[in-house]
């Protein structure tokens, strides 16, 4: 079923029709999809691009148009990263690397799975808690560069040494009237983007100048007239007419919706624009959605319209580039002035850290060749190899020759499970067996072949230096997996010595994840509260995501516990009692002896909607029935605006449209924050009434599993045809109908949301009887399946046997995709509890012992 987790994108057309990730398609409808995987040729560009937030959230169009619109695929996933039409093999994405992972998830590769493939979930294969990320700078996009178009290539540069002219100062954008108040977006929170092609982009920082000219006045409502033009700007759009939409727009008088529309073409692939209408929309509107994006888009213009060079240093006379066409156009203006140095910063940051396509990296090496070292090559090598580009890799390893190539070779065969290759890696040189790449591909390939004990030494010995890993994130998932399988086999201590010795991961998940390992093992298997109190208090530092917090009070408490420093340890679970809404905040109120759940009123916007012009803009995008690029705006708007009012504006205008995917978006974004938006990220609507034909199930479980699933889009599809808000597949349709006498309908899975919620609550329902009331053991098996059950109940022991600590039980699921779903499920089953009226009292721990004492053989509820 789905991961909460964040994740990558797809961008091979050829990719896309065979090894979709099941949360790249989270959010399409099954219209969408089909003309995604079917669409012919596969160089045809998505219309709209998006975020790696928006990916999280754009789903279909759900209105009376979308039959008219279904051939136009739009853009995409939350509870699963989400977000893709043809393009390249994606850089950044994340490959099936773990045994048993089949394709699938929000972007075009599978994440990695944990266990063997014989029983990965329904859903498609357990992700980790976060997809692959490739190894990635600071402040740069993942978006791969597409080769320029035909036109008069730009003069090779010449060095000559000569001082670099001073940039010329930026045009200046005139100010136009405002009413509506423009959000202004710190400039630490600039969001990353990538379009519907290509690989997600990394975050990046914003330009170091915001001061933007007043925003545009904005009516208090827009014509009616108004709203047609711009849903004729938006059809245009679909139909790739970016000048007619841009002759429409022309007619629009409203400036908010002018606004839209403009946001809405420059967007879109091959809209034409120029530098100057990018960089003007961008000065004139710093707080709107995907101004990072937009800027990428507009350096990129630069290098494949082959701009002068002032026109260049006009672009980047404030700001540094996000990606690689941005870093070569500029190093090609340093040349020309002489600047041979400030030239090489750019070419090499480029190299070392952009994903770029084949005649874009062609053309880099023509012009700045003699720029590169061989440290770049094999710097570019290692980063394609952990990106799954195998085909840049080995050129990357050609021009360094030697053992580069066997290397490459060898990583390339591991990674793709080839049978050859443990004589791949035997046939590297052994004076290149201390080279980190080919380390990494020893351990995977120990790793894999079960040889475990042999892979844990060999990962004691890699290197912590981050300059020579590549990869951190890579690394520390392996370190992962392998201390997870030392545990199985009982050797706490090499366990512990692998998580405690990764270098720092780049990613706050993994960096969470590394820490928390590592003090886990020491407080519940070697028995050192001390040393895993050191590890459990660098968790969540400096963060305030409430579930990083929350595990950091709750295991903090519970080593200070073990300490015997009382005081201590209440104080701690009171500092991770504060998240209410998160699974270890709630254990850790429990330990406390608090009742109640807590949740927080939400807040009241002291202005309106009217007065912030991107809730307009989002409020009109409702008014046309345009949902998804609502929900485009929301999902970047969530992870960036600070100010509450305008938040809350955002907030209550997805309230009175009725829309829980928006409230979600919203509010969980903004929760994340610190926020106190718990009513808005847990909706009570988005699933009809339905008829019980099963054992009856709570309510708030149905919507907990809706949440974490579909994020309450009805018409999301997964690669392995789970369908709708509860995810089901037509197989599961199949057994459930006949197992309850209800007719078989699969079109209706995603047709007749009443239908789907009635088979998925109908399905929940069988497994908690199956399973004797044990909530642990039905949200595994609504997961991962049945035989996962009887495969951790036969490893770990039965959850439900009083004698076994279920909070451990969880942590032991050896599926990140499985573990996370489980602790998701469990808090949100809390929260919605109290959103019903049921009361707040908080049953965490009851639910976690569910079943106690009825334990029953897990083959037996398999046949069932």
């Amino acid at each position: 079923m789905a991961l909460e987790t964040l994740t990558h994108d797809a961008s091979a057309c050829s990719e896309l029709r065979g090894t979709v990730h099941r949360s790249l398609v989270r959010f399409l409808t099954a219209s969408s999809l089909a003309a995604l995987v079917l669409a012919a040729p596969c160089a045809s560009a998505p219309v709209f691009a998006q975020t790696k937030q928006e990916q999280t959230a754009s789903a279909a169009k759900q209105d009376s148009k979308a039959s008219a619109k279904q051939a136009h695929a739009k853009p995409k996933s939350t509870d699963s990263k989400a977000t893709s039409a043809a393009a390249t093999k994606p850089p950044a994405s994340s490959k099936a690397k773990e045994a048993g992972a089949k394709p699938s998830d929000t972007k075009a590769k599978s994440a990695k799975s944990e266990g063997p493939k014989s029983e990965s979930p329904k859903s498609g294969t357990p992700k980790s808690e976060s997809t692959k990320h490739s190894a990635a700078k600071s402040g740069k996009t993942q978006q791969a560069d597409k080769a320029a178009p035909t036109k008069p290539q730009a003069a090779k540069p010449v060095v000559k040494p000569a001082t670099a002219a001073k940039p010329p100062k930026s045009v200046p954008v005139p100010a136009a009237r405002a009413t509506a108040q423009p959000l202004r977006v710190p400039e630490s929170q600039a969001s990353p983007a990538a379009t519907a092609t290509l690989p997600p982009q990394r975050s990046v920082p914003p330009p170091r100048r915001s001061g933007a000219p007043a925003a545009l006045a904005a009516s208090s409502t827009t014509s009616q007239a108004d709203r047609d033009t711009l849903e004729r700007v938006i059809e245009a759009v679909r139909q790739r007419k970016p000048g007619d939409a841009t002759q429409l727009q022309g007619a629009i008088s409203d400036p908010v919706a002018q606004k839209v529309a403009e946001w809405v073409i420059l967007r879109s692939e091959g809209n034409g624009a120029s530098m100057e209408r990018y960089r003007a929309f961008i000065n004139a509107n710093p707080g709107w959605p995907s101004v990072t994006f937009l800027r990428r888009r507009g350096e990129a213009s630069l290098w494949d319209d082959n701009r002068d060079d002032n026109a260049v240093l006009t672009w980047f006379a404030n700001e540094r580039p996000l990606g690689a066409k941005g870093h070569f156009v500029l190093a090609r203006a340093l040349l020309s002035r002489g600047d041979r140095n400030g030239a090489a910063r750019e070419v090499r940051d480029a190299w070392r850290n952009d994903p770029m396509s084949k005649d874009v990296e062609a053309r880099a090496l023509d012009m700045f060749g003699p720029l590169l070292t061989a440290g770049d090559h094999k710097t570019r090598m290692d980063y394609l190899l952990f990106t799954n580009d195998t085909a840049g890799a080995l050129r990357a390893a050609q021009r360094l020759g030697g053992t580069q190539v066997a290397i490459a070779r060898a990583r390339i065969a591991v990674d793709n499970k080839a049978g050859n290759a443990k004589a791949l890696l035997d046939a590297v040189p052994r004076e290149a067996h201390g080279d980190a790449s080919y380390l990494f591909g020893r351990i995977q390939h120990l790793r894999r072949a079960d040889k475990i004990a042999e892979a844990g030494q060999l990962m004691l010995s890699a290197p912590r230096d981050l300059s020579k890993l590549g990869n951190p994130d890579e690394w520390w998932i392996e370190r992962r997996l392998i201390a997870r399988k030392l545990l199985d086999l009982g050797d706490y201590r090499t366990a512990y010595a692998i998580a405690r010795d990764a270098a720092l991961p780049s990613r706050d998940v993994y960096k969470t994840e590394q820490e928390f390992t590592a003090g886990w093992i020491a407080l519940r298997f070697l028995n050192d509260p001390a040393t895993a109190l050191q590890h459990f208090s660098r968790i969540g530092v400096g963060s305030s995501n409430p579930t990083a917090l929350a595990r950091a009070g709750y295991w903090q408490g519970r080593a200070l516990e073990a300490m015997g420093r009382t005081q201590d340890a209440r104080a701690a679970y009171q500092s991770g009692a504060a998240h209410s809404t998160s699974y270890y905040g709630q254990l850790a109120r429990a330990k406390l002896g608090l009742p109640q759940l807590g949740l927080r009123e939400p807040p009241t916007a002291a202005r309106g909607t009217g007065a912030f012009e991107v809730a307009r803009a989002v409020e009109l995008l409702y008014a046309i029935d345009e949902r998804d690029l609502a929900a485009t705006m929301l999902s970047d708007l969530a992870d960036r605006v600070e100010d509450i009012d305008a938040l809350t504006a955002l907030a209550e205008a997805t309230a009175r449209y009725r829309d829980a995917r928006g409230m979600l978006i919203l509010g969980k974004g903004a929760l994340n924050r610190g926020y106190p938006f718990d009513h808005y990220a847990y909706p009570v609507s988005g699933i009809p009434a339905y008829q019980t034909i099963g054992p009856e199930v709570e309510r708030g479980l149905v919507f907990a599993i809706a949440r974490q699933e579909s994020a309450f889009n009805p018409t999301v599809v997964s690669p392995a045809k789970a369908m709708g808000l509860m995810q089901v597949t037509p197989a599961a349709a199949k057994t459930v109908t006949r197992r309850y006498g209800a007719t078989f309908d699969p079109k209706r899975l995603l047709s007749d949301p009443a239908y789907n919620a009635m088979l998925g609550a109908a399905e929940l329902g069988a497994l908690v009887s199956d399973y004797r009331g044990s909530y642990i053991l039905t949200f595994i098996g609504y997961n991962a399946g049945r035989g996962r059950v009887r495969e951790w109940i036969a490893k770990y022991g039965d959850p439900r046997d009083p004698n076994v600590d279920a909070i451990d039980w969880v942590e032991r699921i050896p599926f990140s995709e499985t573990r996370n779903y489980v602790q998701r499920i469990m808090e949100n089953v809390q929260v919605y509890r109290a959103r019903f009226g049921g009361g707040s009292r908080l049953l965490i721990e009851a639910d976690l012992k569910r079943g106690a004492g009825s334990t029953v053989s897990a083959s037996a509820a398999d046949d069932n």
